[in-house]
């Protein structure tokens, strides 16, 4: 193979010295090197000539920066067939094309050290860090003192400044709908796991289901996106006058594994139970639902994080949070 071509090799060609050379090719910003229009035109055709390209690691010591930013999740492998992961992936992909930035996925290995990733995060390899993951995971905790900046998505982080979505606003919207539509027993799907949107979604329901005189139970232990728990179960199956009319879920992939599980064992939406979400995202779930949901725009929230990002590179003071805006969405299934 090769050698790539060097200042040296250029400097050779044209017969002017490597500083004039360094000059043209932009690592003089100070401008203390005066350079002819003449021998500037030379400089550049030889390096078109010789097919030069600028070493990107000497180029990131002199700079400080790598251009590159990374994006790191503790919820595990990115499953781009999902279409919140490919939501969040595609803002990202458009938040850096927009400021010239490239994109480094780190991976996830359940059971690595949390010091161990923490140190891979700041090696240098990244200019600053997007991160997706529960409020009390312990790597946000040790990013929160480390020198990397960092911006958190979705979930907010207490002490990173975060981009998120107005959870409760929509969930307001959810429970003013339902109340109107009848609905006076709620029973309220949480996922397995702690996240802040979830919390901020169940309090800001059950808020305003008190105030709108609604009851709502919240499944009595941790459940999976699939399969409903026993208590559930009773929910499902038990008289329609003792069971909740409304299922509200914490996201829309645990509405349509619900809806599915629904038309499974003969039980009709929304005629026995009616479902709801939020998201608004389309699904790989079999089925044509038209599902009543909050639909929240993903793509733009993670976009909006690079520039942010970029600031907090640049020692900007940014917001502690950043909310959009949500969106009610009446569909067949509540």
């Amino acid at each position: 193979m090769a050698r790539s071509s060097t200042i040296k090799d250029i400097a050779a060609k044209v017969g002017v010295s490597t500083a004039t050379v360094s000059a043209v090719l932009g690592k003089n910003p100070a401008g203390t090197i005066r350079v002819s229009t003449a021998t500037r035109e030379r400089i550049t055709q030889a390096a078109k000539d010789l097919n030069y390209r600028p070493n990107s690691i000497a180029r990131s010591l002199r700079s400080k920066r790598t251009n590159i930013i990374g994006l790191y999740t503790s919820h595990g492998y990115l499953n781009p067939h999902i279409s919140f992961t490919a939501q969040i992936v595609g803002g990202l992909h458009k938040g850096c094309d927009e400021n010239g930035l490239d994109l480094l996925l780190h991976s996830f290995h359940a059971g690595r050290p949390v010091d161990t990733v923490v140190s891979e995060l700041v090696d240098g390899q990244i200019d600053g860090l997007i991160l997706y993951a529960a409020a009390d995971d312990p790597l946000a905790e040790k990013l929160k003192k480390s020198s990397l900046p960092v911006v958190a998505i979705v979930d907010a982080v207490e002490g990173l400044p975060s981009v998120v979505v107005d959870d409760a606003d929509g969930m307001r919207q959810m429970a003013n709908y339902l109340w109107g539509k009848g609905h006076r027993h709620v029973w309220f799907r949480m996922p397995a796991y702690q996240l802040a949107s979830a919390s901020a979604r169940l309090a800001a329901f059950s808020l305003e289901a008190a105030r709108l005189g609604m009851q709502v139970e919240v499944s009595d232990r941790p459940m999976t996106h699939e399969h409903p728990t026993s208590n559930e179960l009773e929910w499902l199956l038990a008289p329609h006058a003792q069971r909740p009319t409304v299922a509200v879920c914490w996201n829309d992939l645990t509405a349509y594994h619900l809806l599915e599980h629904c038309r499974s064992i003969g039980i009709r939406v929304p005629e026995d139970i009616a479902i709801a979400g939020f998201d608004g995202l389309p699904t790989v779930i079999p089925g044509n639902w038209n599902l009543t949901t909050i639909r929240a725009p993903w793509v733009e929230v993670v976009r909006a994080s690079v520039p942010l990002l970029i600031q907090r590179v640049c020692g900007t003071e940014i917001p502690e949070v950043t909310t959009m805006p949500v969106q009610f969405v009446q569909g067949a299934t509540a």
